[in-house]
């Protein structure tokens, strides 16, 4: 952190919304899971910063129920929150902000990762990566427009021939966003290959703004690890914390044992609070399998939770499964959701 001597970029660490940040351990945005329950259970657990999943600005404009509780916040929250957006223009996104900020939210993420067709082809996600002269007009806009702060969540590059990082990094910085959150693959990977850690540190030593690396952390060893050895300004953590959401409780070396059992009651009181019984049924049963990945039965387990019909059964069968056991380690050979959104 002490190989840019910038002013500015010191003034970002210390006295901008990074210096807000719990710890330099924080929760990586996924579609589908980081929702207000999946973010209070990881603030619970000491995530260093927390952002919702993909939110579509224009979805908000539409008056869409669901769409707009993707942005609720938990409250009394002791980690700060940002909520990510995508949208077609910058117009849209400030607009979308307004509604963030309502929710009392600390931030705006803007999302430059997500490689799905049925985005990029509105030149959202991804695509906004291929033009970095457009993007710091796009994120200068939005920056100008809104009262929160911004900060951007990108891929390194299109493809390995269009490898914009560095350029899009700089654009951020001179648009005045507050961070820079990089998963290390291109569009073209989706999820699939090995994230560029080396790239990542190759940002790192060259910018002026925070850098935050994403990308394959499955256990704490590991975060530490990119973390120290990139050089970033902090680590997010994706699928690691659903495989073991007390990933970021051992990331900070907190001496808090947590069972099973304990995570899935915390998060069940958590869908009670936000979610009508069916749909808090339908994330019960799913977080339940997350869980069991790997226990010897999960698989027999995981067809026993779709086959349940009220949470009670869910719990019935969580308590019998379980009993008292820890998270399983999350091993470097093992496939576990390879999906997300950037």
């Amino acid at each position: 952190m002490n190989s840019i001597p910038v002013r500015a970029y010191e003034n970002q660490v210390k006295e901008g919304l990074f210096a807000r940040a719990r710890n330099v351990f924080w929760l990586a945005p996924m579609a589908g899971i980081t929702d207000v329950c999946f973010r209070q259970l990881m603030d619970e657990m000491n995530a260093g910063v927390l952002i919702s999943e993909l939110v579509s600005a224009k979805g908000l404009f539409y008056n869409s129920e669901k769409t707009r509780k993707m942005m609720r916040v938990h409250p009394n929250g002791k980690s700060i929150t940002g909520i990510q957006l995508f949208g077609e223009s910058a117009e849209d996104i400030i607009q979308a902000s307004e509604l963030v900020e309502a929710t009392g939210a600390d931030f705006v993420d803007i999302n430059l990762g997500c490689p799905v067709k049925k985005v990029v082809k509105k030149g959202c996600g991804a695509a906004l990566l291929r033009d970095p002269a457009y993007l710091e007009t796009f994120l200068s806009t939005i920056k100008r427009g809104i009262r929160i702060p911004l900060t951007v969540k990108m891929r390194t590059g299109w493809n390995e021939e269009e490898l914009t990082i560095h350029e899009c990094v700089q654009a951020a910085y001179n648009s005045g966003c507050e961070w820079v959150a990089i998963h290390g693959r291109t569009r073209a990977q989706g999820y699939e290959g090995k994230a560029d850690w080396n790239l990542i540190a190759e940002v790192k030593a060259n910018a002026k703004i925070p850098v935050i690396g994403n990308g394959d952390i499955r256990n704490a060893g590991q975060a530490r690890k990119r973390l120290a050895e990139s050089k970033v300004d902090a680590v997010m953590i994706g699928r690691g914390a659903l495989r073991n959401p007390g990933i970021f409780n051992e990331c900070i070396g907190s001496k808090t044992e947590t069972s099973c059992l304990d995570i899935i009651r915390r998060y069940q009181k958590s869908l009670q609070e936000f979610y009508d019984t069916r749909y808090a049924l339908i994330m019960l049963r799913k977080f339940s399998a997350w869980l069991a990945f790997g226990n010897p039965g999960a698989a027999k387990f995981r067809k026993s939770m779709f086959e349940c019909l009220t949470s009670a059964e869910v719990m019935e069968k969580v308590e019998a499964f379980f009993q008292n056991e820890k998270p399983l380690p999350f091993n470097d050979n093992e496939e576990f959701m390879m999906g997300g959104h950037g």
